[in-house]
């Protein structure tokens, strides 16, 4: 029998959906503004402040349904999470000029751990998101890469963001780089042959994401060795951020689907535990 998701759910996941879409905008106008000191795009610094304070009106109210609803687990913390960190990256947002480097790589970081949240939360809530997991092939294994990869994409933005703002240099940004690549390979290969049918495009979206942003950050860095027009320049690293921003999020989305659809262990669910866990 098909499961329909719950009319206040659905309304939940676009609600997530649409603040996921309104932080992504941030993740442009940021690095236009910060990532050249020509600043040949500064006025889209504009943009980034009433986007930020649409994004954190939108992102409170997500929080505030979140914890009104019936849903509980992880979602319901990520709703306490979502409404602490946007007070700090509020306040990390309008320091005054300029902010120190380590101020300025909390607000990025904070940015990027708000908008995968709000992913997390639009996959928590989907019809794939909310089904009962079940036993598969290497279960175990999937839900341990899914895991590990999001940590090992995490950990290559806080190398990027920190090499952005001048904290670190750049050779430990680019020989992570080639770490996630294998990494990625090996666990979205594991994943994909494994033919969930559910999580299948988030696997193929990850891919073809990371890809793109591996190949956009040896662009950006032969751009910088020639000197490349400033505009041009501030253009590719803006594009290499906002896709940095997406493999993350796309990172959040495969593991909690997975999380979601593959049962931890090797036995079934019964129709009642699966009742059961539709509510958690």
């Amino acid at each position: 029998m098909h499961w329909e998701l719950p009319m206040e759910h659905r309304a939940l996941h676009r609600c997530a959906v649409l603040t996921a879409a309104c932080a992504t905008l941030l993740f442009v106008t940021g690095p236009a503004v910060s990532s050249n000191e020509a600043r040949p795009l500064y006025e889209l610094g504009q943009w980034h402040v009433w986007l930020g304070e649409t994004a954190s009106i939108l992102m409170v109210a997500l929080a505030i349904w979140l914890l009104r609803s019936d849903l509980r687990g992880w979602l319901r913390g990520a709703g306490y999470w979502i409404i602490a960190a946007t007070v700090v990256e509020g306040l990390l947002g309008f320091v005054p000029e300029p902010p120190s480097a380590s101020v300025r790589v909390w607000h990025s970081l904070l940015g990027q751990l708000l908008f995968s949240t709000t992913v997390a939360i639009a996959a928590g809530t989907s019809q794939t998101g909310r089904q009962a997991p079940r036993s598969v092939p290497r279960g175990p294994m999937m839900r341990s890469l899914a895991t590990s990869t999001l940590a090992v994409v995490l950990l290559q933005v806080v190398l990027g963001a920190a090499f952005r703002q001048g904290v670190l240099g750049f050779a430990p940004h680019l020989l992570w780089a080639f770490a996630v690549a294998i990494f990625l390979s090996i666990a979205v290969a594991v994943i994909l042959n494994a033919e969930l049918t559910e999580v299948r495009p988030a696997g193929i979206v990850l891919a073809s994401v990371a890809g793109s942003q591996i190949l956009l950050g040896f662009t950006v860095f032969t751009m910088q060795s020639v000197d490349a027009d400033p505009s041009i320049l501030i253009i590719a690293t803006t594009a290499h951020a906002v896709l940095g921003a997406l493999t993350l999020a796309s990172a959040v989305m495969l593991a909690t689907l997975v999380r979601a659809v593959v049962s931890p262990g090797a036995s079934q669910l019964s129709p009642g535990l699966c009742a059961e866990s539709m509510t958690k």
